[in-house]
């Protein structure tokens, strides 16, 4: 993805220009672009972002290259999120709110009709999410797939590669994610009748509880 192509660029400058060898104009430089990075990632609000104009306005080379230390620490502990994984993830969140909500209409419903459309449509959304968020799991790993060909069973099979040693996912993780492929399935093909209310809540939360974890 271009933004994140963009940030570890500046991660890239940011590195070469903070060194103990490097002249104060380029210690400003690396101030600078990290004010930008930190800007667009965590926002202007968080505490790195005072650090560093402080840093910059001191004309201390030690502050200027410990702060952009703090960056450079940050972004290799995963801290430093793309702006359009965050948005992702928020979408995805209330895509799966509104799965949740079918889910309970279908718990209330006494028109057996209106219950299995309930759970379908969850079970469709929720399936959506997934695939989704493993897309996305590939592109932070950095794992090759044919965007033309990017169905659930597909994404999952990219991620799992144990001859490969590409675990990207737990094999537990994998069966969970096929299991729930065949729940998206049934809602795709419109077998609403074969679908039960324990594995589209249980999808429900897993996914969830999936993105939670590999995607934050």
């Amino acid at each position: 993805m271009a933004e994140e192509v963009t940030t570890k660029t500046r991660i890239e400058r940011i590195r070469k220009l903070a060194s103990k060898n490097s002249q104060m104009h380029e210690f400003y430089e690396a101030a600078s672009i990290a004010q930008s990075l930190i800007h667009d990632t965590v926002g202007g609000g968080h505490p790195l972002m005072r650090a560093l104009d402080e840093a910059i306005k001191s004309s201390d080379w030690f502050k200027i290259l410990g702060a952009c230390n703090s960056v450079l620490a940050l972004y290799d502990e995963g801290a430093l999120p793309s702006p359009s994984l965050r948005i992702a993830h928020e979408i995805e969140g209330s895509v799966l709110d509104i799965a949740q909500i079918q889910v309970q209409l279908a718990e209330t419903t006494k028109d057996a009709t209106v219950k299995q459309m309930g759970l379908a449509i969850a079970a469709f959304l929720a399936g959506a999410t997934l695939e989704d968020a493993l897309r996305r799991l590939c592109d932070t790993n950095e794992v090759a797939y044919d965007p033309q060909r990017s169905t659930v069973a597909k994404l999952q099979g990219v991620l799992y590669q144990p001859a490969k040693n590409i675990e990207v996912i737990s094999q537990s993780e994998n069966k969970q994610i096929t299991a729930w492929g065949d729940t998206r399935n049934k809602a795709d093909h419109g077998r609403f009748s074969e679908i039960t209310q324990t594995e589209v809540v249980t999808m429900v939360i897993g996914v969830r509880a999936f993105i939670d974890k590999h995607l934050p």
